[in-house]
């Protein structure tokens, strides 16, 4: 059945004088992306993209920092730290972990250098930091995953759950609203773990959890970047006819939805959230736009995707 979940994203058009950055008088400002890594991960190399097309037509210098691994957090801090002493005008930034990039957030607040989130955000209480969070409202994302594997189950049967990293905002929401999705149903979770969004670590926990576990029907994990680590262990466990549910919407698992591999995932929209960062950071660098007017949170939008909707 055919359902989409399409959220919208808001506009901003505040203008005013108020400028948060670095350097006005820059002829060429610089933005700086930081993330955790492109290689392998179809999602964030769509992010940094279309960060990256979108700075080049407003006219800024554009560079990218990345981790380098899906947990490497200490080497994301260390690299926002070395973009501040270097004077970028602006960053934006996906945190890798939710509180361990607040102290640094801190010094860039400092320095005069806005920010914005894209994809995950950081701990509450800490809005000053940065000028908006744009990204996927992951509970609801989750939640409808878990409304639809439910419903495709019939409202009955075990599942697992593969988490993200641990201190991923963006992966506990996931799997928080999955869970939410599925409650009043008889569905039970009977293995969970974090992936660490990587196909190896996917593999093993998946492996783990089945031996536990060999009565499954359902699997939903938190990203599609842990798809193929997931369909090994189930092809090498003879489960090739558990439905799968996931978080991205990547070209890659729409093939796999396509083959039936795959049973559906909650599509992202990088564009969105690239150009709308893009578009803050030029009005906060260049003083054209009031940022007491943008909202901390903008929703970049999500649909689901299965065979019956592609």
């Amino acid at each position: 059945m055919k359902k989409f979940f399409v959220l919208t994203v808001v506009l901003v058009m505040g203008f005013g004088l108020f400028a948060q950055g670095a350097s006005e008088t820059s002829a060429q400002p610089e933005i700086a992306f930081s993330l955790k890594t492109i290689t392998n991960d179809a999602f964030q190399k769509a992010i940094a993209d279309s960060v990256e097309s979108a700075a080049k037509k407003a006219g800024a210098k554009f560079t990218l920092v990345t981790a380098g691994q899906q947990t490497a957090v200490s080497t994301q801090v260390s690299q926002i730290e070395d973009l501040i002493a270097k004077g970028v005008d602006g960053i934006v930034l996906s945190p890798m972990d939710s509180k361990a990039v607040i102290p640094v957030l801190k010094k860039a607040k400092a320095a005069g250098i806005p920010v914005v989130l894209v994809d995950q955000t950081i701990e509450p209480n800490n809005e000053d930091l940065y000028i908006t969070y744009i990204g996927t409202d992951n509970f609801n994302a989750g939640k409808v995953a878990g409304q639809t594997l439910a419903k495709e189950l019939g409202n009955k049967g075990n599942v697992l759950i593969v988490r993200g990293a641990n201190g991923s905002s963006a992966g506990d929401q996931r799997v928080d609203g999955f869970k939410a999705g599925i409650a009043g149903t008889s569905i039970k979770v009977v293995g969970e773990q974090p992936g660490n969004w990587a196909n190896d670590k996917a593999m093993q926990v998946t492996e783990n959890m089945l031996q536990a576990n060999s009565d499954i029907q359902g699997l939903f994990t938190a990203s599609d970047v842990m798809l193929n680590g997931i369909l090994t262990a189930l092809d090498n466990a003879g489960k090739t006819s558990v439905k799968i549910l996931s978080v991205d919407g990547s070209d890659d698992v729409k093939a796999m939805i396509k083959d039936g591999e795959v049973y559906g995932s909650m599509a992202q929209f990088p564009d969105v959230m690239g150009s709308k960062a893009i578009e803050l950071l030029m009005g906060a660098i260049n003083g054209s736009m009031d940022m007491s007017s943008v909202p901390k949170y903008i929703d970049s939008g999500t649909t689901c995707i299965t065979s019956q909707t592609l």
